[in-house]
């Protein structure tokens, strides 16, 4: 069984302009901006997303906001 390779992106809202960090390891887990209007969820198989999140940019190393 291959290992799952650690996934970091980083979105912001586009209602507030916060940034946020998703990690694809944190299983089922809401990642929200500060307004909490927006939120993401980005694992390895599947990404859920609520409100208006901007996708910026992915990394396979920690994204410094």
């Amino acid at each position: 069984m291959s290992k799952e390779k650690l996934r970091y992106t980083l979105y912001q809202c586009e209602i507030c302009e916060d940034k946020f960090t998703t990690d694809s390891q944190a299983r089922h887990e809401m990642v929200w901006c500060k307004c909490k209007k927006t939120a993401v969820d980005a694992e390895t198989w599947y990404s859920r997303f609520i409100g208006k999140p901007k996708w910026l940019k992915e990394s396979n190393t920690k994204i410094e906001i």
